[in-house]
């Protein structure tokens, strides 16, 4: 017994060393942890604070003692009204002592704190004594805040996210998606759309596609794919979708994560590549122009079939890309012409050239224009050498056709008897042929750009002015009858032209009125005199025709008195001897006119 309670007793030094041991313990978890603890005397109105306390608001401790009225002080004003009410309620109503609010150091630093604290009571229920503690929750609320920030950062960005972003459980069933994603399915809110399985909005025929990146997922697999989609109104939309596992905190995959963007027009755009890819193979390849490329060592980059053809036909060989475009069995003018070509390109030069030769798979002969232009890559290096070999026979034949007409035409022009002329509205000339030296002396250069109505007869300028204003009110390529006027020739004399104007204004090549004149000078002037001979032979008939009728009028009136058989012999006689007479007269008058006529006949 006796040892037993010798073991239950302390010795008084041993007391002291335990409790600075625990003062010590103590302010070491405060300092640790952040932490400080406080008692409110009710009795005495006094407050008193541990060193931690006095640590966390950075002030010296021997400023205690401290009242409750001043410790109430060092709560932030906006909190300090809650604090005293929370202080009361404890009090009055018993309930437990929990408050977190923020404390002002006094250096001014705003701090957070969490504190709580048990009351001490008399019989009578009444506060003696209230004792607690509280902790710098600063770090761990900042930390809080900038979670929360963090968290409302990434759900405002998923929300505004123009991707789709949705999670999907294991089973398939859509749990969470946001606006976007909504949107591209078609849902007007997401309960419509949550708690639905994905792969009854994605199309049967891709349907393996989508479940083989989920399936992926779910394997730890992070993969991406392409897919269509049927909106819940019906509208199809292509998908590309990358799908990554989800796990909570002992690492097992609880769910997936898929990010999907609409890839529609996307998809058009490189269907409608496709397509004039195609397009273009078909067009390169259906012509007859040879298209080819080459990199600096004259190897074969691309070609059309065109060009492989020939290629092929003079290597002996099918021709295919990454061959020699320099070939040495065509004779050694052959390879160096080209190389030529080739080096001169490679070296930065865009220049053209001309090759007329004889087919080696046709044996006719082509004309062809060569182009020639650098490749060059992004940081502007002479990579290889597009060329183009455009046939160019066709235009050849035609031109050379074309020459041919053009020297007959002018040969027909400059040695003809018409001369044409191109005139303004107003008369001024454009182009006059070479012919108007045989016709009027001129040369051309004397009548370009001067005004016809310069070498018009007066009395025929408003006929022709006249005329003018009307061809260009007829249709484009009519033409007016034709018509004479006078204009002086280069010696001075009056000539008359025959002359047809027709209306070529909107014609691009002419722009003017085409006036074809011949001299017809010599047919107006034989025209005329027959004009004069018939007037004055109309004149002589007239003045002679009642001369005429006196005789014959006698003859008639003597024979119908004969055929009446009533004369007797001797009246007969008398009446032929009338007869005669008037015969004679007859022809006298005759042989007067016939005399009056050929004075007016020119021999």
């Amino acid at each position: 017994m006796k040892e037993t309670e010798n073991n239950n007793i302390i010795p008084p030094s041993t007391v002291k060393e335990e409790d600075k041991k625990y003062k010590l313990i103590l302010r070491q978890m405060e300092t640790l942890g952040r932490l400080g603890h406080w008692e409110v005397d009710f009795v005495s109105q006094t407050l008193h604070w541990s060193e931690g306390v006095f640590r966390i608001l950075e002030m010296d401790a021997s400023s205690m003692p401290v009242d409750l009225e001043k410790g109430f002080l060092s709560v932030h004003p906006e909190d300090r009204e809650r604090a005293v009410k929370h202080m009361q309620d404890v009090l009055e109503t018993g309930i437990d002592y929990n408050l977190e609010c923020r404390l002002i150091t006094t250096k001014g630093k705003v701090i957070f704190v969490h504190s709580v604290a048990d009351v001490v009571r008399n019989e009578k229920n009444e506060p003696l004594q209230i004792v607690g503690i509280f902790q710098d929750i600063t770090e761990q609320r900042e930390a809080y805040q900038n979670l929360l920030q963090k968290e409302l950062r990434l759900s405002s960005i998923l929300q505004s996210e123009p991707e789709c972003v949705k999670v999907v459980s294991p089973e398939g069933i859509l749990v969470e998606m946001n606006p976007a994603g909504l949107q591209m399915i078609e849902a007007d809110s997401a309960d419509v759309a949550l708690g639905q399985k994905v792969e009854n909005l994605v199309h049967s025929a891709d349907l393996k596609f989508y479940q083989s990146i989920h399936t992926n997922a779910l394997q730890g697999i992070k993969s991406s794919t392409r897919f269509r989609i049927i909106g819940l109104k019906g509208t199809e939309r292509w998908m590309e979708s990358t799908a990554v596992p989800l796990t909570n905190q002992t690492g097992e995959i609880t769910s997936v994560l898929s990010v999907t963007r609409d890839i529609s027009d996307k998809v058009k755009n490189e269907e409608k590549l496709i397509r004039i890819k195609r397009n273009q193979e078909a067009l390169i390849n259906g012509t007859s122009d040879l298209i080819w490329s080459l990199d600096s060592q004259f190897h074969l980059i691309a070609a059309n079939k065109a060009f492989l053809d020939v290629m092929g036909f003079l290597l002996g060989a099918t021709a295919k890309e990454g061959d020699s475009v320099l070939i040495l069995n065509q004779g050694e003018a052959f390879y160096e012409k080209w190389k030529g070509y080739y080096e001169r390109g490679l070296s930065g030069e865009s220049f053209k050239t001309y090759e007329r030769f004889t087919s080696p798979i046709t044996g006719k002969e082509e004309h062809r224009e060569v182009f020639f232009n650098p490749i060059r890559n992004p940081e502007d290096h002479i990579t290889g050498l597009a060329c183009f070999s455009k046939d160019i026979t066709d235009l050849m034949v035609k031109r050379m056709e074309l020459a041919s007409s053009e020297r007959r035409y002018r040969a027909l022009v400059e040695n003809g008897v018409d001369v044409i002329a191109i005139l303004t509205e107003k008369g001024q000339t454009k182009y006059v042929s070479p012919s108007i030296t045989k016709v009027l002396g001129y040369s051309e250069s004397e009548l370009v750009d001067i005004n016809i109505f310069d070498i018009l007869h007066p009395d025929d300028i408003t006929k022709k002015k006249a005329r003018l204003e009307e061809v260009v009110s007829v249709p484009v390529g009519n033409s007016l009858s034709s018509y004479n006027f006078r204009v002086k020739h280069q010696n001075g004399t009056w000539r008359w032209m025959e002359s047809t104007i027709t209306n070529l204004m909107e014609d691009e090549s002419i722009q003017g009125i085409v006036d074809n004149f011949h001299d017809v000078t010599e047919r107006v002037v034989q025209v005329t005199a027959i004009q004069t001979q018939n007037e004055k032979l109309k004149a002589i008939a007239w003045t002679q025709a009642h001369v005429v009728r006196n005789p014959l009028a006698k003859i008639m009136g003597i024979v119908d008195l004969i055929q009446t058989g009533t004369l007797s012999l001797t009246e007969e006689k008398r009446s032929l001897d009338h007869l005669i007479e008037s015969a004679k007269e007859l022809d006298e008058v005759i042989q007067d006119i016939v005399l009056k006529s050929q004075r007016v006949i020119v021999p």
